[in-house]
């Protein structure tokens, strides 16, 4: 996340920046230089009063520009300095609420964002939620199976007609990994959290695996020495159930995603 702290030094160039920083100018100077920043984990321009111990005016933010939840689940957020009275709002309370404190309270999957603005902020901050609900394996296979007579065996999949913008990872993906987000998101929901890891015991129906960097799959079925999948781009097409051992994945190096 983007911190910056912007101070002006009282010394050698205190003489010009007495004629050039006033109040309001040193605020129109600063809501120009905030405009400029990329948009990605936007801040915004805090002034310090002298009661809140910061001496220099700093871009605020807070502690998260993404939080996925389960629905039922919460997590606090906080600003990086005190900006006095805060007034947090939620975009849909359907969806994610939120208390005077700064406390997520999911409620059920969908998109919210949660706005706070403060008695020192110029503007506001803004946080991403993200809610889903969690299913068991038995559900997400029920799920994975529902998907076979739209994306059957042999169907045409590769890397120039397949593109797939997978929002929890952040990420566009092309041929197999068009397909391993695709399904991931029909089986868990598209605001399910990522998590990853690289051991085979972990590895649950509906887990995104990536075998040497060059080919994604997801799984159908476990057992102790192996997994079954589905996968796109496997000679140009959608293709099911095929076996790879524990062995196998060893030897290629690989890890998984899971949405549990």
């Amino acid at each position: 996340m983007i911190k910056v702290a912007i101070y002006y030094y009282r010394k050698a160039t205190n003489i010009i920046m007495k004629k050039f920083f006033r109040t309001k100018q040193l605020v129109a100077f600063l809501l120009i230089v905030a405009m400029l920043i990329p948009t990605t984990n936007i801040h915004t321009v805090y002034a310090a009063p002298e009661t809140s111990g910061y001496n220099d005016t700093v871009l605020a933010s807070l502690s998260e520009s993404r939080v996925f939840l389960r629905a039922g689940k919460s997590k606090k957020i906080k600003c990086n300095v005190p900006i006095g009275k805060m007034m947090w709002k939620s975009s849909k309370k359907s969806v994610a609420t939120v208390d005077k404190n700064g406390r997520i309270t999911a409620v059920k999957p969908g998109k919210a964002i949660i706005t706070v603005t403060g008695e020192y902020l110029y503007g506001s901050l803004s946080c991403e939620v993200f809610v889903s609900k969690k299913i068991s394996q038995k559900q997400a296979k029920k799920k994975l199976l529902s998907l076979k007579s739209k994306y059957p065996e042999g169907m045409s999949w590769t890397n120039e007609n397949n593109c797939y913008y997978w929002e929890a990872a952040n990420l566009y993906g092309y041929g197999c990994v068009a397909l391993a987000g695709e399904f991931s998101d029909k089986v868990f929901g598209k605001y399910a959290p990522i998590k990853t890891h690289k051991n085979f015991d972990k590895i649950k129906v509906g887990d995104h695996v990536r075998i040497g960097n060059y080919h994604s799959v997801i799984v159908l079925k476990k057992t102790d020495n192996a997994i079954t999948v589905v996968e796109g781009n496997y000679n140009s097409s959608v293709h099911w159930n095929r076996v790879i051992t524990k062995r196998e994945l060893k030897r290629s190096e690989f890890y998984v995603d899971t949405r549990y």
